[in-house]
């Protein structure tokens, strides 16, 4: 027996700290639900600069979560850069998540899968 739901999920998180003489942060999310599928987005930068005697520190995280029926995915990317070489070193901290899911209920009811099976699918056989 299999249940079906026709909600589908999506939250984004995220989150830009910076400590030094000059910082900068920024963090956005967005998200978008529509015909069966829903997207989010987090995009999260940090940038710091300091001294040589009081070092910069910068930390920028993002996270999503997303669910629904057949395909969830989703992908994060972290990027820190240091840059230690003369009297104003720098911190920059960038980070970004993608989720998507899609397929309330069952997509395919409307479409015959019955060829499928058959050993000449692409007309090789």
């Amino acid at each position: 027996m299999s249940e079906s739901s026709n909600m589908l999920f999506v939250m984004m998180l995220g989150k830009a700290d910076g400590l030094g003489d000059l910082t900068t942060t920024n963090a956005v999310t967005m998200t978008f639900a529509g015909a069966g599928m829903a997207v989010g987005l987090a995009a999260a930068m940090a940038v710091a600069q300091g001294t040589t005697a009081a070092a910069p520190y910068t930390d920028a995280t993002t996270d999503g979560l997303a669910d629904g029926e057949f395909i969830t995915s989703s992908r994060t990317s972290h990027m820190l850069i240091d840059i230690s070489d003369g009297p104003t070193p720098v911190s920059v901290s960038v980070s970004t998540t993608f989720v998507a899911t899609h397929g309330v209920g069952d997509f395919l009811s409307g479409y015959s899968l019955s060829g499928l099976a058959s050993p000449s699918v692409h007309g090789l056989l």
